[in-house]
């Protein structure tokens, strides 16, 4: 595998040159900073885009063009990382040698259609794909109730710091606000506001047209150099409980950590291990303590969201064991002060083996190269020995920067049976 890097019509092109893979795939990133707005806006913006567009204006005609490129596929997603948010279109299909010659071409033309004429008519989206859309949307939004893990986690992160952007998400009043007018503005923003990437995978060369073709429709990229990740060195060190009900069986305990005053290194090299041992498989200690043990959770596991220098444990349990869910938890983040040799190899085994099962999709080899980028990380190999010389001293010293912050209940009203 050989990363080459070239800028074209003012655009960063990289290609993964790669012959694991029968198919070509490429994504084209639209990063800007992050808005409370930006989070509803850009979610309903993916998928109007996909819906349909100007050549196939019904998502029945852009399915059957895709059947005809040889199952051509197309997807879209709308993410927040950090202090930024990333909008990003992806294509794959195979190569020409599989299919036909000028099949990749094709694939790529629909994939131009799709993010570049877009069903626009007087600078507004049509208001049919736009309502069916937006009311998908809120209806999605709607049923969050309905699903207590979900709901939990919304409700967890609404009692942190609003003005943190790992508590901004989509929200019924600005798809309330929303015009096909408003959209097609922040579409335009989208493309003129927005630090762009295209990032191909594959046995393919810069000399494509293909390349020329996707970056000639891009008349400008801004290039932002704000911090990504989010800090809460700033963050009272307080533990506060909240409990809530809602309709349902589930009982769901979440307790949010803030990772303070942590380095880069920790954060790439040493959270993640911690992250597992801690809650990340059948061997941590939140599974044999908590489930195993006691019998305390239906499930218990442990999330490191490093963008925003927070963790989360999350469990469902019986009302019931609630404070000694909640303590005995408590008692296991304190106990990561010291963990053994055995633990610290489970967890790099497991991160390695992970790592290295996810570069058997053309999408995840994109997918790992970006991400890798946003923070900064070396490729696979030196990422792996970095790993590998991770110290049981600096996984104890990371625990100590460990600040249990909230703690959220939500106590279902019904009881099963």
């Amino acid at each position: 595998m050989e990363i080459l890097k070239k800028e074209i019509n003012n655009i960063p092109v990289t290609i993964i040159k790669t012959n694991k893979f029968k198919s070509i795939a490429g994504k084209l990133y639209f990063k800007s900073p992050i808005t409370k707005e930006k989070m509803t806006y850009r979610a309903v913006l993916r998928s109007i885009l996909l819906e349909s567009c100007k050549m196939y204006n019904t998502p029945e005609k852009l399915y059957i063009k895709a059947l005809e490129n040889y199952d051509a596929y197309y997807s879209a997603s709308s993410s927040r990382y950090g202090n930024y948010h990333i909008n990003s279109f992806s294509f794959s299909s195979l190569i020409d040698k599989y299919t036909e010659d000028g099949n990749l071409d094709e694939v790529v033309n629909t994939f131009c259609e799709i993010i570049f004429n877009p069903l626009v008519e007087n600078n507004a989206f049509d208001k049919e794909t736009f309502n069916l859309i937006v009311s998908t949307n809120k209806a999605n939004l709607e049923k969050i109730k309905e699903s207590s893990d979900m709901y939990a986690e919304r409700m967890t992160y609404k009692n942190l710091n609003q003005n943190k952007p790992y508590t901004f998400m989509s929200e019924i009043k600005y798809l309330d606000e929303m015009t096909p007018e408003s959209l097609y503005k922040d579409y335009l923003s989208m493309l003129e506001e927005s630090e762009i990437e295209l990032v191909l995978a594959g046995n393919i060369e810069f000399n494509n047209s293909i390349i020329e073709k996707i970056t000639s429709k891009i008349k400008n990229n801004k290039i932002y150099d704000n911090k990504l990740i989010i800090t809460n060195d700033d963050e009272k060190d307080e533990l506060i409980r909240v409990k809530d009900k809602a309709s349902g069986t589930q009982n769901i305990l979440n307790i949010i950590m803030y990772l303070k005053n942590v380095s880069d290194y920790e954060l790439n090299y040493v959270a993640p291990l911690y992250r597992i041992i801690l809650g990340g498989g059948s061997f941590s200690r939140l599974f044999k303590i908590i489930r195993e043990e006691n019998s305390l959770a239906y499930y218990s596991f442990a999330r490191l969201e490093k963008d925003d220098s927070l963790m989360a444990v999350m469990m469902g349990i019986e009302k019931e064991n609630y404070d000694k869910a909640f303590k005995l938890t408590c008692k296991v983040i304190d106990g990561m002060k010291k963990i053994n040799e055995k633990e610290l190899k489970e967890a790099k085994k497991t991160l390695i083996s992970s790592l290295l099962e996810s570069q058997d999709s053309i999408n995840n080899v994109i997918g790992r190269y970006h991400n890798a980028k946003l923070f900064d990380l070396p490729d696979i190999d030196l990422f792996i020995e970095k790993i590998n010389d991770v110290k049981i001293e600096e996984v104890e010293c990371f625990s100590k920067k460990i600040k249990p912050n909230l703690s959220y209940f939500l106590e279902g009203e019904k009881t099963n049976g």
